[in-house]
């Protein structure tokens, strides 16, 4: 009994970093998916904002139509475990800018998506860890979060 008193908190504590690091991982993994799929899309979508007409334009997975807004909102949907409180950033640069990552600083709107351009998406997110020791340990914030971040390219297709 008092080896086990000795060392539950430690197993205990040992545990719960575990488990809080999975939950930090997934939510990393998530995010860097969606990233990636709101990038593709963008890519493809980004051509059909520059038509005449963009409300004709279907975005390819039948959700809505072409805009930088429903764009902003797929990624967001997409996003099952992680409450994103502002919208992902969405911008179109020159591949010299992406490369040295002058992208979101130089970058336009989805609207001017022309081939050969690279299409960025770029989002955070402040990670909750739960327990007070675990965070002290793994924070990037003074209020107990981790901010996790995800970028994403892909070349515009038109």
């Amino acid at each position: 009994m008092v080896e086990f008193a000795l060392v539950a908190p430690v197993a205990f504590l040992l545990l719960l970093g575990i488990i809080i690091t999975g939950v930090v991982v997934t939510n990393y993994i998530q995010l860097t998916n969606a990233a990636r799929d709101g990038a593709r899309l963008a890519a493809i979508c980004g051509s059909g904002v520059n038509q005449p007409a963009p409300a004709t334009t279907q975005m390819p997975d039948g959700s809505g139509f072409c805009s930088a807004a429903n764009i902003q909102q797929y990624i967001k949907n997409h996003l099952v475990s992680v409450p994103l409180a502002q919208l992902p950033t969405v911008t179109v640069c020159s591949p010299a800018d992406a490369l040295s990552g002058a992208c979101v600083a130089n970058g336009s709107g989805i609207g001017s998506c022309q081939s050969g351009k690279i299409v960025e998406v770029d989002m955070s997110y402040d990670q909750p860890l739960y327990v007070p020791l675990i965070s002290n340990l793994l924070q990037t914030n003074a209020n107990g979060t981790r901010t996790i971040t995800a970028s994403a390219q892909a070349t515009c297709e038109q």
